[in-house]
């Protein structure tokens, strides 16, 4: 009998508690309810008691609404680390559409400490997920800008110069500048893709007529070193991307002078020109301002 009223107050107990959940669950799918129409409406201030409290009761969704709040907030210094707080812990406990925000966080370092490895995962999940969320497009464009990147630069990943091409050619056909400048770039130069320079410049154009400086500096570089060189058009086109403080173009600008390509031999401009590609800080370029005044024996101060 002892056994039986054990088993009968431990069933009772587990009811009990089964019940109890499933009241506070109620409470909290309508605090989720609640806090989303007023955020639907942009009544935000009326919204963020809701969510917090769905939030705090482990309601991913309600974080990631929370997050989105948090950015909308203006004036406030720290409403880039609330958000990307609310992001993270949304996107722990498996909501997707916090994956690709939480990316961002990690890329940048708000709210959370700078990692590029947790940065490329959560990209990746967010690639993984894009169809079922159904991604907007700004938000596949940041990922294709995100991974792109991240592949390019070996950060987070290993340096994948063919995955890097992929996710710039997403970045392209949106119409992105940076996307379109760095296609025109893996054309021209075989890397991650086959060397074309035709569609080099059919990207580069596009990227040049946003006014992308690395469109500009292809467009140069296709006219320079091309079978029989335009270096009138090369000229243009550096000066273009070094109106906007392109390094490569001043890089490019110096060597010209240097050697006197199709224009006069300027030691004075091609000094300076260097100049200010070494302030790239690139160990190559300020290697190369070294040789040159070595070259010429000029001293840092000419």
């Amino acid at each position: 009998m002892a056994k039986k009223i054990f088993f009968l107050i431990l069933t009772g107990s587990l009811l009990f508690f089964l019940t109890a959940c499933e009241k506070e669950q109620a409470k909290e799918i309508v605090s989720e309810k609640e806090g989303m129409e007023y955020y639907r409406k942009g009544e935000y201030k009326k919204a963020s008691p809701l969510l917090r409290r769905s939030a705090d009761s482990g309601n991913a969704a309600a974080y990631y609404y929370l997050g989105l709040i948090h950015l909308k907030s203006k004036g406030k210094e720290e409403s880039g680390k609330n958000a990307c707080n609310c992001f993270v812990k949304s996107a722990e406990s498996g909501y997707p559409k916090a994956y690709l925000k939480s990316a961002g966080c990690y890329l940048t370092g708000t709210g959370v400490e700078q990692d590029f490895k947790s940065a490329f995962e959560w990209g990746k999940k967010a690639a993984d997920t894009a169809d079922e969320i159904r991604m907007d497009d700004k938000d596949r464009l940041f990922l294709a800008l995100l991974m792109g990147g991240m592949y390019a630069n070996g950060k987070g990943t290993l340096q994948d110069f063919s995955e890097a091409a992929k996710w710039y050619k997403k970045a392209a056909e949106m119409g992105d500048a940076t996307g379109q400048s760095m296609m025109a770039f893996f054309t021209y130069s075989g890397r991650g893709v086959l060397m074309n320079r035709e569609k080099s410049r059919y990207w580069a154009e596009r990227a040049a007529a946003q006014g992308s400086p690395y469109g500009e500096v292809i467009l140069g570089m296709l006219s320079q070193y091309r079978e029989n060189p335009d270096m009138k058009e090369a000229m243009h086109w550096y000066r273009k991307a070094a109106g906007q403080d392109n390094k490569v173009a001043y890089y490019q600008l110096g060597v010209i002078y240097e050697k006197g390509l199709a224009v006069k031999q300027d030691l004075a401009k091609a000094h300076h020109y260097y100049q200010l590609a070494a302030q790239s800080g690139r160990d190559y370029i300020v290697q190369e301002l070294i040789d040159f005044e070595a070259r010429h024996k000029l001293n840092k101060k000419d």
